[in-house]
């Protein structure tokens, strides 16, 4: 196997020499040395610069020549860590990953059993100190690393080479930075690495072709992307474009003859919600196609890139040379050049994928808005549907502002503190190596599904500005912040954080937003009804409990679908990335599986809470109830939403079935308490979203945690074998957020009330604010004794401030309108 050997002693000895034996014919490898030794003696003294010449060594060559080169270059690599006390600390955040995958590749393995305790002590402590940003302790620990050298064994420096070379090649993917303190860095330790792995090297050894990989990094994760793995994704792509494509073809073949409703008004909004279900199986199935092209593009050059990495040595190897040729060299570099050039371009297609998947993700989480507008418009009377469905519509646009301008930068503006971002502001300086657009949309999908939830708690009874300010606030404010504490790589309790500094040494985990998101629009919407009070005819005089039911139970149902249809962007799609290996030996597992155990808890929790609400209420109330059983699958799917990527599928169903009493047990909690909720969102979102919190910490499997927030034997679950730490940490998160949400909404929603701004007038209630604030029905109704009323009748009345709210009538606190 052809090595480079440094030559620091003249030539000329070195040529007479008998250490060196030739595997071939020696004068291939003396006549070149005698011209060189020549020309060096007539140039006069010798240069101080080592020399380098190409050999192929046989078994007998002794490895004293190699080893002497080794203790210089591990000097050299002591001294390079000799840098500011701050320096890793002030490092960009994509680069402190950088350095933390460069932490791993130094130790990961049994470290212990290749290197030796001591030497494998002091990579564990140096890799640890980088993980910590402590520039002072990697100095120290460096520096003995020369001291060991001549007492290593073989398989030792063999070892440490292999690590040195990983590592190395993670700092010379820095680029460069400050004065090139990194770039001097990787140099050393892959020059270093490469003596050192070359002591083991055998003429018969003849290295192995291995799979050729793309590492890129998006945000925090970082993907490898094979040939194997690409052609996986094209195929889950391709059968997921199939599944949508059949789905659309069946809504498409239901004849519209057999779509019956009360009247024409009801029967154009199920056109109209058939069409919009048509463009979304089409729209995913065209998506889906065009991923799986891509992938199969991207696997097809994979295969190919191996020719990529070249150089003049390896040429001259090729062609059985012992050095390397001039004319070798500039060939070598020409067609290296050139494939370089097309590396390039595979690796944009990969980023290309990548962002392919997350803006599909982004979509699906997008369309949870229309599941949202569907279930809040059946599950309110019919003379407040044209309201409720207005202010769905705003909690996007309004949000998607406030969000862009504020939320963002507060969100994930890193570097920061562990309270609040501050950087992206306005997107500015976004994309980049860290961000791009895809990101900032799928956040956003989630920012404006909080908003979603709390405006079904205050639904039937709010004024329209008060939606406005308090939809805005939330969104830019409020629930950026304490996604910023959960998944920010800065964020105090985020289980992600750079520096190592976790809560209670483990983070909170809240994969996909029980408390970010579910807990957040919970406590909000609590703290906005107990203000503003129940609804007028909720409670009678005696305080008794008075069904005011939604007008539409398909609607109901058609939302609930709609819902379950986004979560499977919501919680799958939370990994933001899906071609990542979770070993380096390749094979079928990785995180593709990872998302599809995802996709399988996050069903099997919502169909448990779904079953375990409908024989719950059947014992309870006497009959079966279709919203109750809506209420309860959404409820279960609220509370895995934590936990769902480090939990086994067995445990969903745990997480189901008690969501589901929590969430009966809340409703007979409000009810006692006089407390109204016309969708029960704060007891679903935020009573189920806070034991889905519990749950993780109760139940998270070491192994997935360890795979998705990286590291090993991280903290988890306290019932399967956890100390508990991951426990207290989910604890400490559900009583922040409620604190936070408390600390903020609920002086919001007061001032409001106390501005007038919050409450309709109680004669606009009775009403209904389709009739009296936006201009019309939503269609015509007959509710209880009243008269049919036309939406484009005359007599609507314009809005206006009421002094007097009229005593509640029992009679209509009893009606229940019918479509």
């Amino acid at each position: 196997m052809a090595t480079t050997i440094l030559l620091p002693q003249p030539l000329a000895d070195l040529s007479s020499s008998p250490r060196f034996l030739p595997r071939r014919s020696p004068s291939r490898l003396l006549l070149p040395l005698a011209g060189l030794a020549a020309g060096r003696s007539r140039r006069g003294p010798r240069s101080s610069k080592p020399l380098t010449a190409r050999f192929a060594l046989t078994e007998s060559d002794p490895r004293q020549s190699l080893e002497s080169s080794s203790g210089p270059l591990l000097r050299d690599l002591a001294e390079s860590f000799d840098l500011p006390s701050d320096y890793f600390a002030q490092l960009p955040r994509d680069l402190r990953l950088d350095l933390n995958d460069a932490a791993f590749d130094l130790s990961n393995g049994p470290v212990v059993d290749e290197c030796g305790e001591e030497l494998g002590e002091i990579l564990l402590n140096l890799s640890k100190s980088w993980e910590q940003a402590d520039t002072s302790t990697s100095r120290t620990l460096a520096s003995k690393l020369p001291l060991l050298e001549s007492s290593l064994t073989d398989n030792a420096k063999s070892a440490l080479g292999k690590r040195l070379l990983s590592a190395g090649r993670r700092f010379q993917s820095m680029g460069q930075y400050g004065q090139g303190e990194l770039d001097k860095i990787a140099r050393i330790m892959i020059a270093t690495g490469k003596r050192l792995a070359a002591t083991q090297v055998s003429a018969a050894t003849v290295e192995e072709p291995k799979k050729e990989a793309r590492t890129f990094k998006y945000g925090e994760l970082q993907v490898e992307v094979t040939s194997d793995k690409a052609n996986i994704g094209a195929a889950i792509g391709f059968a997921f474009g199939i599944l949508s494509w059949q789905l659309a073809q069946g809504v498409q073949n239901i004849p519209e003859s057999s779509l019956q409703y009360a009247n024409d008004n009801a029967l154009l909004l199920a056109k109209s919600l058939r069409g919009a279900l048509l463009a979304m199986g089409y729209s995913s199935a065209i998506l889906s196609a065009f991923a799986s092209f891509g992938l199969l593009v991207l696997a097809r050059r994979l295969k190919s890139d191996m020719a990529f990495k070249c150089s003049a040595s390896d040429l001259a190897s090729l062609t059985n040379s012992t050095a390397v040729n001039p004319s070798d060299a500039l060939m070598a570099t020409f067609l290296c050049g050139r494939l370089d050039a097309i590396s390039n371009q595979f690796v944009d297609t990969a980023h290309a994928v990548d962002t392919t998947y997350l803006l599909f993700s982004a979509y699906l989480v997008f369309s949870m808005q229309l599941g949202f507008a569907m279930l809040c418009a059946g599950s309110v009377r019919a003379k407040n549907t044209m309201n409720i469905m207005l202010t769905n519509v705003l909690d996007a646009a309004a949000g998607g502002l406030s969000y862009y301008l504020f939320g963002f930068a507060f969100a994930f503006g890193s570097p920061s503190n562990g309270f609040i971002g501050r950087h992206f502001f306005g997107l500015k300086e976004i994309p980049s190596d860290t961000f791009d657009y895809s990101f900032f949309l799928y956040q956003w999908a989630f920012a404006i599904a909080a908003a979603g939830v709390t405006s079904g708690s205050i639904a039937e009874r709010t004024q329209f500005v008060a939606y406005l300010i308090y939809s805005t606030f939330l969104t830019g404010f409020v629930y950026p912040i304490a996604s910023h504490w959960l998944w920010s790589v800065d964020g105090w309790a985020s289980p992600s954080r750079t520096d190592g500094n976790l809560l209670f040494g483990s983070g909170a985990i809240d994969f996909a937003g029980s408390g970010v998101v579910h807990l957040v629009g919970g406590i909000a919407g609590l703290w906005g009804a107990l203000i503003e009070g129940p609804r007028i005819g909720r409670f009678d005089h005696a305080g008794r409990v008075v069904a005011l039911r939604g007008h539409s139970a398909s609607l109901v149902v058609l939302g609930s679908f709609l819902l379950w249809f986004g979560w499977y962007g919501f919680n799958p799609g939370s990994f933001i990335t899906i071609l990542k290996a979770y070993n380096t030996s390749g094979g079928y597992y990785g995180q593709w599986s990872a998302v599809g155990r995802t996709a399988v808890t996050t069903t099997l929790a919502g169909s448990t809470a779904a079953l375990t609400t409908l024989f719950g209420k059947r014992l309870l109330v006497g009959h079966w109830n279709v919203i109750d059983v809506c209420n309860g699958l959404l409820g279960g799917f609220a509370a895995i939403t934590s936990g769902c990527s480090v939990v086994e599928p067995w445990a969903a169903i745990v997480c189901g079935f008690v969501s589901a009493w929590v969430l009966i047990g809340f409703n007979k909690l409000a009810e006692l308490a006089k407390y109204d909720d016309p969708l029960e969102a704060a007891q679903l979102h935020g009573g189920c979203g806070a034991w889905g919190l519990i749950f993780t910490g109760l139940f998270a499997k070491q192994r997935y945690v360890d795979e998705v927030y990286g590291g090993t034997e991280r903290k988890h679950g306290w019932l399967v074998g956890g100390d508990g730490r991951l426990l207290a940490a989910q604890v400490v998160e559900v009583l922040v957020i409620v604190g936070w949400v408390t600390a903020t909404m609920g002086p919001l929603f007061y001032g409001l009330h106390r501005l007038r701004l919050l409450r309709v007038s109680g004669e606009d209630e009775k009403e209904g604010m389709d009739l009296t604030r936006h201009g019309g029905l939503a269609y015509v109704y007959h509710d209880g004794d009243d008269q049919l009323i036309d939406a484009a009748a005359p007599s609507v009345k314009r809005a206006g401030p009421k002094n007097q709210s009229p005593a509640p009538n029992v009679a209509d606190q009893a009606s229940t309108p019918a479509v």
